[in-house]
């Protein structure tokens, strides 16, 4: 765990990773959205070199549809955000926001919108069976107690 989110290292290079994530966020029905290569990014609109850096934007359309029904405005907590970069050892690090992270444990919210807070805790833990999907395909390094992540 870290600050960020669900966190883990694994023994193995970016490209097969993020692959490794694709498929782990497929097989929990959830849906990559978004792909962005930071490093492309910012050599071109900053003229800048960094490390090989992909962020990952997803959800499950399901769930966002159920939640979307009960609040219009809860879309800009919906998808995930998974960063996933390299080390210069050539491990891959893997950092996972947890959908809804701003209300996880807002027990204000969590009364008032117990729908709402039934969906979160679905997708969160969606979310940690994907990482544990990595963690048993690519090598991590450590032992990772994953729905102990999960649970905060």
């Amino acid at each position: 765990m870290s600050d960020y989110g669900l966190r883990i290292v694994v023994d193995n290079k970016i490209d097969a990773v993020v692959s490794i994530l694709d498929d782990a966020l497929r097989a929990e029905g959830m849906e990559p959205m978004a792909h962005i290569d930071v490093r492309e990014q910012f050599a071109r609109e900053l003229s800048h070199d960094f490390r090989r850096y992909v962020l990952v934007h997803a959800w499950s359309p399901e769930l966002a549809r159920d939640a979307l029904r009960h609040s219009l405005d809860v879309a800009t907590v919906l998808p995930a955000a998974i960063a996933v970069y390299e080390l210069a050892d050539g491990e891959t690090v893997v950092v996972a926001n947890r959908p809804f992270a701003p209300f996880e444990d807002d027990y204000q919210w969590r009364a008032a919108s117990p729908v709402l807070a039934t969906i979160a805790d679905r997708e969160i833990q969606r979310l940690a069976r994907v990482i544990d999907r990595i963690v048993k395909v690519a090598p991590c390094k450590g032992r990772v107690d994953v729905m102990a992540l999960a649970r905060g």
